[in-house]
């Protein structure tokens, strides 16, 4: 095997300059934002609400929902430190307390005094750790297949093109293939047939991005944050939905999202279930997800 082969993916990394022509939106800014570059996406006028991705994903992940809601709402998603298209933590932090002020300085710098906060996956610990500790700022929050507490990943459990892909990257450290976060993507949708090409490639390439010398996240210490998830579901006060994929692999209805509504202390909470999905919910049935979510959206957004 070649050092090519190694260290470089065919073609080598693309620059930041090319992932932006081939990633940005018509709508995108990069701001500076608490002393961070932030790749934001506003859109849209009328009640706030703010989009958080997942781990690894970017503010794409977001789309379908950003096109559903912009006609009659002021939509805002960025892309996480050192994700997407961010620039990494200007800081070199990467903890729950930095994404709160992260949050809370975005705002500022877009004049938005309260918005719906949502957050999926793995930004369910940034959205509850605000709602807990910013409540007054908050006209509502979407809770989306997260973790309650700690995860526990099993390997054997997995597809078996995932454990291969995950084995042949195990050649190449340094970078991830198109294939491997297809293989990635279809363990978590319920229908692997709606992964596409070009879904898997944009996954790949923003995560191949490469920055000498920075401090980047630490998947031990995100991992880690999941234990603080439980307390603050239960300091929680503002009015809560619950959207849970009836076949989520990763953080299943019946264990996390069941808990998440024992946990949760607001008395306005409730848990819908969207059919035919799995983890990835915004990327797989952004959609019908969107319309699960739009009566609670239309109930708690404050309107001028």
């Amino acid at each position: 095997m070649s050092s090519h082969d190694t260290d470089t993916p065919p073609g080598g990394f693309p620059t930041e300059a090319e992932l932006r022509t081939r990633h940005a939106l018509p709508s995108s800014r990069f701001i500076e934002v608490a002393g961070q570059v932030l790749h934001v996406v506003d859109e849209g006028t009328g009640p706030a609400i703010l989009l958080l991705h997942g781990s690894y994903a970017s503010l794409r992940q977001w789309d379908d929902w950003a096109c559903g809601l912009q006609a009659d709402h002021r939509v805002v998603r960025f892309d996480w430190p050192a994700f997407g298209l961010s620039a990494p933590d200007a800081t070199g932090r990467y903890d729950a307390a930095r994404k709160l002020n992260l949050i809370d300085a975005l705002a500022d710098t877009l004049a938005i005094d309260r918005f719906v906060l949502v957050g999926t996956s793995s930004a369910g610990v940034p959205a509850a750790a605000y709602a807990a500790e910013r409540a007054g700022r908050l006209d509502g929050l979407i809770l989306n297949n997260i973790a309650v507490g700690p995860l526990e990943h099993d390997h054997d459990a997995m597809p078996e093109d995932l454990r291969a892909a995950i084995a042949a990257e195990a050649h190449h450290p340094h970078w991830h293939s198109a294939a491997f976060w297809g293989a990635v993507l279809r363990a978590n949708f319920a229908d692997p047939s709606r992964v596409t090409d070009a879904l898997a490639r944009r996954w790949s390439e923003l995560n191949n991005r490469q920055f000498p010398g920075a401090v980047l996240p630490d998947p031990a210490q995100a991992a880690e944050e999941f234990a603080r998830t439980p307390g603050d579901l239960a300091r929680i006060d503002v009015p809560t939905l619950l959207l849970w994929s009836d076949r989520d692999p990763e953080t299943p209805l019946e264990r996390e999202g069941r808990r998440a509504l024992a946990l949760l202390a607001t008395p306005d909470k409730v848990l819908q279930v969207v059919d035919n999905c799995g983890h990835m919910m915004p990327d797989e049935r952004g959609a019908p997800a969107l319309d699960v979510a739009r009566p609670f959206i239309d109930r708690v957004s404050r309107r001028a």
